[in-house]
């Protein structure tokens, strides 16, 4: 079953705004855009064009292997929009690799996190 066309046009907008305006983190064939929200869920979007590679196949397992990652190591990350935007990089790459690529981001997520936590409380 595919999404309600409002649900899709949400989607997409979400999409757009945490690219313009979210917080960009850099790692080994992607990068990442974080946008923070006020509800406790988190969402993942991943964007892979034809300029990385050509065959559906191939954009579909980086797809799946960044969604797993996520489900894996992401689970304490709340109150995030995230998209990785996927480059040629990533091909040269293997689970492991990109896996520790996205732990360094992690950490990078939750320090950020907590200073933006500190700053705020001091006010």
């Amino acid at each position: 079953m595919s999404l309600s066309l409002v649900a899709r046009k949400k989607i997409k907008i979400n999409i757009k705004s945490a690219i313009l305006n979210g917080n960009r983190l850099n790692a080994v064939g992607l990068t990442i855009y974080i946008q923070n929200k006020k509800t406790k869920s988190s969402n993942l979007s991943v964007i892979i064009s034809k300029k990385v590679s050509n065959l559906a196949v191939v954009r579909n397992k980086y797809k799946r292997i960044l969604k797993e990652i996520y489900r894996l190591d992401f689970k304490l990350v709340e109150y995030n929009d995230i998209v990785f935007v996927v480059n040629k990089k990533i091909l040269d790459l293997d689970f492991n690799r990109i896996r520790k690529e996205l732990s360094k981001v992690r950490k990078q997520m939750v320090n950020e996190k907590l200073t933006s936590e500190n700053i705020n409380t001091d006010n």
